[in-house]
């Protein structure tokens, strides 16, 4: 172990998320994709790390035992996902798995852990390897020396030998330029970095029969101020390391797609006589014949293996699989998250498909949160059915936003006047519709919103294209109306002011009662709504030159108006 960590790169700290998949379809270990929700199968260790300077070294120290609640956890997968808080990724794999374990913690305190999973390759399987996708966040201690920094290492025991397979083994270190190594800063602090989900492909060939033991260790700084930890979750798929190998029967291309996570790639027909690509993946058309043999040499990172060369040869299935997705642009809101996991989005596909999740054509960036899509773009849905057919299609994603628009409260105004709702937003309103409500619920409607005359809270709803809406609420003050009437009027029958007119009385106010009395109190003229007016009379009899008093009262809850009016003739 020591001889191996003299090989580390500097690793600032580590927060890792792993995915080990076992690619392929051959019978894997039970359990080491943590499928059951348990740790039944693994190795849980735990323990401490110490500098050794005179070897220039961290030296690791763990004792097995039963999972430590707080280094070794089980992950499971939620609708919404939970994120890490450094690199706001999703705590389990976006691969589609359930589970994920979280090895390790934020707190440090040169703290060790280690999982570890010990299995035999079957005796016949001589292509066999193990893909694991990882995200890490590195605490920076800018102090520190390359053996003192906290770390992740994925080691692989040969157990029927009793050696590490060093082209198998990998360390992840954040040094140099952290940009070109695809790290960010994150948001919670300027030491702290991390990596999303990246896969790696630890190739085992030529190991058939052999019992061997996959090792995940994290490690806090040995001065025990900055940790590190990881998520790791196993897919339960085991064969070749090269993917895509087989021919179904409605598949017009094939794409052949070379273990991930390596600096280089050559692919060459089956006798090296022609270097036919130079990607992680090689699209063959017109299709090749079954048996047809290719080889990729992968070449590894500095420090994390060794140059090799796998092979795969083409099987034709007649196994047919149609993966079917929305022809059209799904249409959906910022508040209305898309769900590329919903069913919907396969619905009349082949059954028995397992579905993965990518933002790139190529397939090799998972969509870290399929389960919530808030960007519109093209997504790729990939699904893969149980003999190796592999099929994938875009969906197109449009997330819309409310425009920049805005809705404030009208200026106050007084009867007879009203108020036009339709008018009140502001901006831009492209693409939005509107209705008007009289509760905040949207439930009861306001009949004719270009003419509210009545003073309240009222609601404007919001709506745009995919159906997502927004209610907003609205004061509309209006007053009432001025009722002020006339202070004579003179019915002498020339046509010219007979009739004591009050102007908006009767159309505003139509359940009035006007009362008018004579200077001795004496009631000469009363109404409920003042549809006909006073014409100076009591009861048929015109009423003497003079001052009379008036007591109106437009509503029941409005105060009186009182004043005088003096017959002229």
């Amino acid at each position: 172990m020591n001889q191996l960590l003299r090989r580390y790169r500097k690793l600032l700290v580590i927060h890792t998320l792993l995915l080990l998949s076992f690619h392929g379809f051959s019978q894997c270990p039970v359990n080491i994709g943590f499928e059951t929700g348990t740790f039944d199968g693994w190795v849980c260790s735990k323990g401490n790390i110490v500098a050794n300077p005179g070897q220039g070294i961290g030296e690791i120290s763990m004792i097995p035992g039963p999972p430590d609640d707080t280094l070794h956890m089980i992950k499971k997968a939620t609708t919404p996902q939970l994120l890490d808080r450094y690199g706001q990724f999703p705590v389990t794999c976006p691969n589609g798995s359930e589970y994920s374990i979280k090895l390790g913690n934020e707190i440090s305190g040169r703290k060790a852990q280690q999982v570890s999973y010990t299995f035999t390759i079957p005796a016949n399987d001589d292509n066999y390897s193990i893909i694991y996708n990882y995200a890490v966040v590195f605490q920076n201690p800018p102090d520190h020396r390359e053996y003192e920094q906290p770390r992740f290492t994925a080691n692989v025991f040969d157990v029927s030998d009793n050696k590490y397979i060093d082209c198998s083994s990998f360390s992840y270190a954040a040094f140099g330029d952290l940009n070109a190594l695809g790290f960010n800063l994150s948001a919670l602090g300027k030491d702290v970095f991390y990596k999303g989900w990246t896969p790696v492909t630890i190739k085992l060939s030529g190991y058939a029969g052999k019992t061997i033991r996959i090792e995940f260790t994290s490690n806090d700084c040995t001065k025990a101020g900055h940790f590190g930890y990881a998520y790791i979750d196993v897919n339960q798929n085991c064969s070749s390391p090269i993917s895509g190998n087989t021919h179904c029967f409605n598949d017009t291309i094939q794409t052949l797609i070379a273990p991930f996570g390596f600096a280089g790639y050559r692919w060459f027909n089956g006798d090296f006589s022609a270097e036919i690509g130079d990607q992680p993946s090689l699209t063959l058309k017109p299709l090749p014949a079954s048996g047809t043999k290719y080889a990729v040499e992968i070449t590894p990172f500095p420090n994390q293996g060794c140059v090799d060369t796998v092979y795969t040869n083409i099987v034709y299935s007649s196994e047919v699989i149609d993966l079917k997705t929305p022809k059209n642009e799904w249409i959906s809101c910022i508040s209305k998250p898309v769900d590329l996991t919903s069913g919907v989005f396969v619905a009349g596909s082949s059954p028995g498909l397992e579905f993965s999740y990518f933002s790139d054509a190529a397939l090799k960036e998972y969509l870290l949160t399929p389960k919530s899509i808030l960007t519109t773009g093209t997504y790729y849905i990939k699904a893969t059915n149980a003999v190796g057919c592999i099929a994938s299609q875009p969906v197109k994603v449009k997330v819309g936003d409310f425009p920049g628009f805005s809705i404030k409260d009208p200026p106050p105004v007084r009867r007879p006047k009203d108020l036009d709702l339709t008018t009140l937003a502001t901006g831009d309103v492209t693409g939005v519709s509107f209705s008007y409500w009289k509760d905040s619920l949207a439930t009861i409607p306001i009949l004719n919103p270009e003419r509210v005359f009545i003073a309240g809270r009222y609601f404007i709803k919001a709506t745009i294209e995919g159906g997502c809406s927004q209610v907003y609420g609205v004061n509309v003050d209006i007053g009432e109306a001025l009722i002020t009437p006339p202070n004579a009027f003179s019915p002498n029958g020339d046509a010219i002011n007979d009739t004591w007119e009050i102007p908006l009385l009767a159309s505003l106010y139509p359940d009035c009662v006007v009362e008018i009395f004579n200077r001795l109190g004496q009631p000469v003229f009363r109404s409920v709504g003042y549809g006909k007016t006073w014409d100076g009379r009591f009861k048929g009899i015109d009423q003497p030159v003079g001052t009379y008093y008036y007591v109106i009262k437009p509503r029941s809850d409005l105060p009186p108006i009182g004043g005088s009016v003096t017959i002229v003739r």
